[in-house]
């Protein structure tokens, strides 16, 4: 199955780029004229072309200031996980260049060469969907941050906000393989999207000692540059902060080796707890084959497999697979529709059932649900901002889930000063 994006201008629909993953062919020009010209038509007639879709295959379009047409096509995957990855890619877009060049849409081939730098981020987008393939190495959730449990984040929250205030900063992260250790107060205030995006830019150009480039928040900061610094405090752990001019890059990496200089201990035991994600003294059921955490409030989540059951035929990075397509397909459907329908992001079909009072308690989604096939079985619990998702062999019996699901949940959330 394969998945694309493309980005027109609305004016000429000149294309700007377009990106795919998957193993079909790139769009032809004649295709990609005509996506845009039934916009195009539609638009002209005073209607809104939204989506279309065919049995194996869904076309998603969304204009976005007037001045540029994003589509999505992809196989697999939901309408409404579709329209937050078009919103992401916008997002992407608007990280790079701002939101001005975006607007004044005035030389195209000048965007086309400023947004190449976009292309990584969005190719790590495009690993977000569901579209059953295995070329990416890691499962990811489109518009949340993934983070890792540690013994020793409360140890890495004061080194961090050490570091910060010789920033002079309030935004800065500890990165572990790309997964969120700890963060500042205000690192989390971030829109999640904007969250999620960072961390994508620092983490796609590879290992570096420091790197330091311009970023606009789309939401906070869209016309004004923010300095995103990165520096690698021991192999695949990095701190990032995002700075104004001052201070220079050579006095980040000279602060950061004096406030992490007496920590390295502590860094590479957190890096020892990849890619378990949550610490070694929480011991897993037998049945369980992996398990996902969310918190679609804050929106972050913490995906890990279970290690010590490998004799399952579902094995690997599929387990995680698994996990995110429970997650979009049923979760998101049952369990968090009502918060969907407030955003105004669910989709209007016989699933989605849209939060309304009437003289009534409004409708805040189901508890729990599951899933049933041949070689597996999938539970979730929806517990406050959380959703724990488990994967099962498939001789589990369905009411045992319920009670390892609350029983491994429980014992997760249990100790604060880990979580």
């Amino acid at each position: 199955m394969t998945a694309h994006v493309m980005c027109i201008s609305s004016a000429g629909g000149i294309p700007i780029f377009i990106r795919k993953k998957g193993d079909g062919d790139m769009l032809t020009f004649s295709k990609m004229a005509s996506l845009n010209g039934v916009h195009m038509f539609l638009k002209s007639q005073n209607m809104e072309l939204l989506r279309t879709d065919m049995p194996d295959t869904s076309v998603v379009w969304k204009e976005f200031e007037g001045s540029i047409l994003l589509i999505a096509i992809a196989s697999g995957t939901t309408n409404n996980v579709l329209n937050r990855f078009l919103d992401a890619v916008f997002s992407a877009m608007v990280l790079i260049v701002g939101i001005d060049e975006i607007k004044n849409l005035r030389i195209i081939e000048r965007l086309k060469r400023d947004l190449r730098v976009c292309n990584p981020i969005i190719d790590r987008l495009l690993e977000s969907l569901d579209i059953g393939d295995r070329i990416c190495a890691k499962t990811d959730l489109i518009d949340m941050t993934e983070t890792i449990m540690s013994p020793e984040n409360h140890l890495l929250q004061s080194c961090l906000e050490g570091y910060m205030e010789c920033l002079d900063s309030l935004y800065g992260c500890v990165l572990v393989h790309g997964c969120l250790a700890v963060a500042t107060e205000s690192w989390w205030s971030l829109d999640p999207i904007e969250r999620k995006l960072l961390i994508i830019a620092a983490t796609t150009e590879g290992i570096c000692t420091a790197r330091d480039f311009p970023v606009f928040l789309p939401n906070k900061s869209p016309n004004v540059a923010f300095r995103l610094v990165s520096v690698t405090l021991v192999n695949h752990v990095e701190v990032l902060a995002l700075c104004g001019p001052t201070p220079e890059l050579a006095d980040t990496e000279r602060l950061a080796i004096q406030c992490w200089r007496s920590s390295i201990d502590i860094l590479r035991a957190v890096e020892q707890c990849y890619p378990r994600n949550f610490p070694t003294s929480i011991s897993l059921d037998s049945e369980i084959l992996g398990f996902l955490l969310v918190n679609h409030v804050v929106g972050k989540f913490i995906l890990s497999r279970n290690s010590q059951n490998c004799k399952n035929r579902v094995s690997g990075t599929h387990r995680l697979d698994i996990l995110r397509t429970f997650y979009y397909q049923a979760v998101e459907t049952f369990l968090l529709a009502a918060s969907f329908s407030e955003q105004g992001a669910m989709e209007n079909d016989h699933l989605s059932q849209p939060s309304t009072t009437r003289g009534q308690d409004k409708f805040e989604g189901a508890k729990e649900t599951y899933w049933c096939s041949e070689y597996h079985k999938c539970h979730a619990l929806k517990e406050g901002d959380h959703v724990f998702c488990v994967l099962y062999t498939s001789i589990v019996p369905t009411h045992t889930m319920r009670l390892i699901t609350q029983k491994t949940m429980k014992t997760l959330l249990a100790d604060k000063q880990v979580f």
